[in-house]
């Protein structure tokens, strides 16, 4: 069956002509060296995702670039995991398929034999096969790099990629791009990341210490490389002579990762749903509680889905996936920000996504720019004669639209001389910061209930269409000290 794969397109067993690494052409001579495993390699393009030099964007792209063998000893076999996996002790045969994108290397027989000759002297001595490889030409240890990923043999990638230590954006992108069409998912997600934060810090939004080595030295390198947005989804990479021109759709499996993680926080569902919130204040200082940080924890369970903090009474709320030794902004598992004024009278709510200034600076699919989710703003209240009082809109997350929320009005008790509101029994307490959000055209219909369990801790329970990244910040909205509402 193997072999009957895209037959029309095998070409001479004595010589075969490959794209090499990034656009580059070379030849292949076929190994004729018997040993006594054989491998099977077609290498085949994924015609999806391109990364071209810029003149050869116009050229005809075929199915296949190659397909080969070679034979190595057969004590491979008990060594090398991807031999293992592929082995077809049928035909006695390992058969390997190398599927790339048009202008990333596509290895060839001399790369393996040069792979096998590596492997045996890193089980010898890892030093000396450090020194070895230490001064080969860039384009070999890329070569190198990739037949260490297909082989599946981890201490030497992790070797390889440890020599790259004078790094720049250009040899930077080829090793996310590598290490992405190869799936090596380690070091893919990395790079990628990596390249996430390169382009922050471009634009100028980039918060976090830089601690990490090889992102001080992509800065340091910073005017090596020039970068330019061709078309909303091509960049045009230039260092010295060389060029390379990449579709950012190569990029989109990662940037959806960061996406579906997110997406629950973020995914309106039918559904009451019902929550927690807790508030943590900070005791090792004498003169503020502050900063503040807050959970969103499953009523049922008590598993903790989002956190939150607050530096300071006037700062703003950012909210994360789960706990963090540093809370910063645009990091990996940042969620949303809540910001507002001075005097807390007013909310705006986003996703994680970019500001607008920062758009232009930040290629697709490494970011996009943030969606405002939710408006609330207070009438000030400093003499506290009536109750809370605001006005809502809200992005209706499946529609995409914006829709006006009420708040429902607490009624007055003559007996009792106090506001009241009916909790179905899930406030305890009573507090200025229970509400109900409810249909301006229907009050039957409740879209989130808030209210007092006990110190520090509030129900959040919300429906459709509401998300669970919107309902948790009303209520923190509602939490958040004021300094014009009591």
């Amino acid at each position: 069956m193997f072999n009957n794969i895209l037959p029309k397109h095998k070409q001479s067993k004595e010589s075969e002509s490959n794209m090499g690494f990034f656009g580059l052409d070379c030849k292949i001579q076929q190994s004729k060296q018997i040993k006594k495993l054989k491998i099977d390699v077609k290498c085949m393009l994924n015609q999806e995702l391109l990364v071209m030099k810029p003149n050869k964007l116009d050229q005809q792209i075929p199915d296949v670039k190659v397909e080969y063998c070679f034979y190595v000893d057969q004590k491979y076999l008990n060594e090398i995991p991807a031999l293992q996996e592929n082995f077809n002790a049928q035909e006695d045969v390992v058969q390997i398929i190398a599927v790339c994108s048009l202008g990333i290397k596509i290895p060839n027989d001399q790369d393996f034999h040069f792979f096998f000759e590596c492997f045996d002297l890193l089980n010898q001595n890892q030093t000396k096969f450090r020194q070895s490889i230490n001064n080969k030409p860039q384009k070999q240890l890329h070569r190198l790099l990739i037949c260490s990923i297909i082989m599946k043999v981890q201490k030497m990638t992790d070797v390889i990629i440890g020599l790259y230590v004078d790094l720049n954006l250009y040899v930077l992108m080829q090793l996310t791009l590598i290490t992405i069409q190869y799936e090596c998912m380690e070091y893919s997600q990395y790079f990628y990341s990596l390249l996430l934060q390169y382009f922050q810090f471009q634009a100028g939004i980039y918060q976090k210490q830089i601690t990490d080595p090889y992102l001080q030295k992509l800065i340091m390198n910073v005017a090596q490389v020039q970068i330019q947005q061709i078309k909303e989804d091509i960049l045009l990479l230039t260092w010295g002579q060389k060029q390379l021109q990449i579709g950012t759709l190569f990029f989109k499996s990662m940037y959806k990762k960061i996406e579906n993680r997110k997406k629950p926080f973020l995914q309106p569902l039918q559904k009451y749903q019902f929550y927690k919130t807790s508030r943590k204040r900070t005791t090792t200082s004498p003169n503020t509680d502050y900063p503040h940080y807050y959970q969103l924890l499953d009523e049922a369970q008590g598993k903790q889905f989002l956190v939150a903090y607050q530096e300071s009474p006037h700062s703003e709320i950012l909210i994360f996936e789960k706990d963090q030794l540093q809370y910063i902004k645009y990091s990996e598992e940042y969620v949303g920000v809540i910001e507002r004024n001075f005097w807390g009278t007013v909310f705006h709510i986003y996703d994680y996504g970019y500001p607008k200034e920062a758009a232009g600076r930040i290629p697709k699919y490494f970011g996009q720019e943030r969606r405002e989710l939710v408006v609330i703003q207070y009438q000030t209240n400093i003499m506290a004669t009536q109750p809370r009082k605001f006005t809502a809109s809200m992005l209706n997350l499946i529609e995409n639209q914006i829709v006006q929320l009420a708040q429902m009005d607490p009624v007055y008790n003559e007996e009792k001389e106090c506001y009241q509101l009916n909790f179905f029994g899930r406030a305890k307490r009573a507090s200025a910061r229970n509400f109900e959000i409810i249909d301006p055209q229907d009050q039957n219909i409740i879209y989130l209930l808030h209210g007092k369990w006990e110190k520090n801790l509030f129900n959040v329970d919300y429906r459709f269409p509401m998300s669970m990244l919107q309902a948790f910040c009303f209520s923190l909205s509602s939490i958040s000290k004021k300094f014009l509402v009591q």
